[in-house]
């Protein structure tokens, strides 16, 4: 029996086949190479992770990271993702209609992710999900469990590295082959640290984190995470937008992005929240 393939899958195969095969392959290469570059990073390294598993922050140490992580990440992802979506215009050019709308399709599975879609067959003549799983919902939730309000979080006077975070993302907007590389390296890091984020989360709170947020994004018991899926989607998006004349260009942004992080940890421990 001829097993069927999952939306995901099909959305990267049809990707791959938009590209001669021995461009993906070098362009694979090339990704490869960035993936070694962002784990062996000193920021997969910084002292924030073994901390947060031992459980050495608070409560208000809670709220500040997640107020931070607000300004730097959570409000600004989503809204990256929708920038891709837009932005596949310009595969269209090079590679054809194929190209674009292949992407959108498995950008699109991203988002729905995001926005609180889940798979699932017993979801009669309808999709499956509802608003309220939406990523972005579920950290305001976890806010509200925090004692703090969605106002309060917007006045928040974010530290300077935050805004800098957030400038990695907002400043590769309209520039489609460095918002996917981005992409792909915030969910390669992020796989990293959300475990142990929500473990802190666990030590230093009440928070049931076997649901909502810091749900979303640990690692199951066999070791796999949403962001798994995530990453290896937007690496192949990026593998079908990379070209060989851009690979020292976009091995710098990963550099600036990657060192802008590790300041925001930095800042993180021996700021507000390391006091």
């Amino acid at each position: 029996m001829k097993t069927q393939l999952s939306s995901r899958q099909l959305g990267r195969d049809s990707i791959i086949s938009t590209i001669e095969k021995h461009l993906y392959q070098e362009n694979r290469q090339f990704a490869n190479r960035l993936i070694d570059k962002v784990h062996s990073h000193p920021l997969m390294r910084n002292s924030i992770l073994s901390k947060m598993n031992s459980g050495e922050f608070d409560l208000q140490q809670m709220r500040v990271f997640h107020l931070e992580f607000y300004h730097a990440f959570a409000q600004v992802f989503t809204d990256a993702v929708i920038e891709a979506l837009s932005a596949a215009k310009q595969l269209e050019a090079r590679l054809g209609a194929r190209a674009k709308m292949f992407a959108r399709f498995l950008l699109q599975i991203n988002l729905m992710d995001e926005l609180g879609f889940q798979p699932g067959t017993d979801c009669e003549n309808n999709y499956c999900g509802q608003p309220g799983l939406a990523h972005y919902v579920q950290f305001f939730n976890t806010i509200e469990q925090l004692g703090m309000t969605e106002q309060e979080v917007k006045s928040w006077l974010p530290m300077s590295s935050s805004v800098a975070c957030r400038a990695t993302f907002e400043s590769t907007y309209g520039d489609y082959t460095q918002l996917v590389a981005l992409l792909a390296v915030a969910e390669t890091v992020f796989h990293d640290f959300a475990t142990p984020w929500a473990r802190s989360v666990g030590k230093a709170t009440d928070i049931d984190i076997t649901e909502g947020y810091h749900s979303i994004h640990v690692e199951s018991e066999t070791g796999e995470s949403i962001e798994d899926g995530h990453s290896e989607d937007a690496w192949i998006l990026f593998c079908q937008a990379i070209t060989p004349e851009r690979y020292d260009e976009i091995e710098l942004r990963v550099d600036l992005w990657l060192k802008v992080w590790n300041e925001f940890c930095n800042d993180l421990l021996a700021g507000r929240a390391g006091k």
